[in-house]
């Protein structure tokens, strides 16, 4: 799956070092677990065009640490039922439930996004 948002993205992407975790984890979907083991969150980056140099944009997947405390917060303040990996950049998150399919939450309605993360981001 990395591979795919790597071309998705036209390879704009910051990687970061591999999370080790225990695979039996249940708190987090085995899908999203699978992307953490490769990178603990892949980053959206742009190249300035002033500096040349490249710029962090947004979190395309959150790091586990970010998943666990976004999933914490909206569960409680909004009741989803699902794990967030990400948000559209607009502060909407994007989440995923046990049925495997993505979803977004925008001014409190859920909207299906995708029937799968792999659909996601292709």
């Amino acid at each position: 799956m990395l591979a795919m948002i790597t071309e998705k993205y036209g390879g704009s992407i910051k990687t970061f070092a591999p999370l080790e975790v225990n695979p039996d984890r249940s708190d987090v979907p085995a899908v999203l677990l699978e992307i953490l083991r490769r990178s603990n969150g892949i980053m959206e980056t742009m190249r300035n065009p002033l500096t040349g140099t490249y710029e962090n944009i947004g979190w395309i997947v959150y790091p586990l640490s970010e998943i666990i405390k976004w999933t914490g917060f909206y569960h409680e303040e909004y009741g989803i039922k699902g794990t967030v990996f990400s948000d559209d950049g607009a502060g909407n998150p994007y989440y995923l439930k046990k049925n495997g399919k993505v979803y977004l939450l925008d001014s409190g309605e859920e909207t299906l996004v995708s029937d799968s993360l792999y659909e996601f981001f292709q």
